[in-house]
């Protein structure tokens, strides 16, 4: 029965398009994605642009919103650059008042006065054309070098640099690396066998004190300032909101007398939300290549609290906002083809099999 439901769940989700997202050459000046240049006024690439109610393009890649997203209305109040930008059929992304976003056609020309938005480029060789007469040509360079972004929704190009702090990036890498060696600890400790340390104990509580370390750290100091589309912004809140929710029941259940000491401290979850969290801010979208990973720990928990028979009004509350989070996820944050849920969710099945007899 659960697995039937879980397949309509996924099932559902193949009409629902999530963003698709190309990978961007470290090469200048003319964008290039596997060894090819993007090419912006024919065949596919001008598809998929046609298609996307937002373009994006930073260091991670090139990123092509569904036509059925919102962009945000409030992104100038977020620190975006706003220009008028339309459709060029010369060759370039689209063309502004400042000169050209991501010429395709022609080596971009510049005059280093008419920075837009405080874009630059700081490698000595970046292949552009100097001329003084002309404006600025927003080029390569300018998103693989110094954290800049650039997203054209409609009529309209926006530039703001979103590039993590070198300190803040290693900070959360290494609190990612530290919650998923925790994780593997709880999972071998939770089998027959395994070391049983007592439920809420020190352990526990150092891996809550890393995850609740990296929310203020993703969220710091740009809060939800980095992603462009209204679906976005919402998934990132929701899951931050949902790690907090995790802090806090874990809290409440260790502070009160009848703490549960026979279940799992509820911290599966909140370590998967915190991993969200992390790559979602790393990779500014609801999209990101850790992805399928978390969605199977967060559908093998929920399936283990269903199985598992025991819990009260709380428990059944948590399997609620699990099922929102995997409905986000699936809709919103799944990148690949959507025939993969159905293998994600089965593996979900099995590996709840092995783990509702101790969970």
């Amino acid at each position: 029965m659960y697995l039937a439901r879980l397949l309509l769940c996924a099932a559902h989700s193949l009409a629902i398009a999530s963003s698709e997202v190309f990978n961007l050459d470290d090469s200048v000046p003319l964008l290039a994605s596997n060894g090819r240049d993007v090419r912006w006024s024919g065949g596919w690439d001008a598809l998929v642009v046609a298609d996307s109610s937002c373009t994006r393009v930073n260091a991670r890649g090139i990123y092509a919103k569904p036509s059925h997203w919102t962009p945000r209305s409030d992104l100038p109040s977020a620190g975006w650059a706003r220009s008028p930008c339309v459709a060029d059929g010369g060759g370039a992304l689209c063309a502004a008042p400042f000169g050209a976003v991501f010429p395709s056609s022609e080596r971009p020309r510049y005059n280093a006065s008419g920075a837009w938005g405080g874009a630059g480029c700081t490698r000595g060789v970046d292949g552009r054309v100097l001329d003084p007469a002309h404006g600025y040509d927003v080029s390569a360079c300018d998103v693989l070098d110094g954290g800049g972004d650039v997203a054209v929704c409609g009529r309209n190009a926006y530039y703001r640099r979103t590039a993590v702090s070198t300190w803040a990036y290693w900070a959360m890498c290494l609190l990612a690396v530290f919650v998923v060696r925790s994780l593997s600890y709880l999972v071998v400790n939770s089998r027959p066998g395994g070391a049983q340390e007592k439920k809420g104990g020190c352990s526990d509580w150092v891996t809550v004190a890393a995850c609740v370390a990296a929310l203020p750290l993703a969220l710091a100091p740009d809060g939800d300032a980095g992603f462009v589309t209204v679906e976005e912004r919402f998934f990132y809140v929701v899951v931050c909101c949902y790690a907090g929710a995790y802090a806090l029941l874990f809290a409440y259940r260790w502070a009160c007398a009848e703490a549960n000491l026979h279940e799992d401290p509820p911290i599966y979850n909140l370590i998967a939300a915190t991993l969200q969290v992390i790559a979602s801010r790393l990779y500014l979208g609801a999209e990101t290549p850790y992805n399928p990973v978390i969605l199977w720990a967060v559908a093998t928990r929920a399936l283990v609290k269903l199985r598992g028979g025991r819990g009260g009004f709380a428990v059944r509350l948590t399997v609620f906002a699990d099922s929102l989070v995997l409905s986000l996820m699936a809709v919103l944050g799944f990148g690949y083809s959507a025939l993969y849920l159905v293998a994600v969710f089965a593996i979900a099945v099995v590996t709840s099999d092995a783990l509702c007899d101790v969970a």
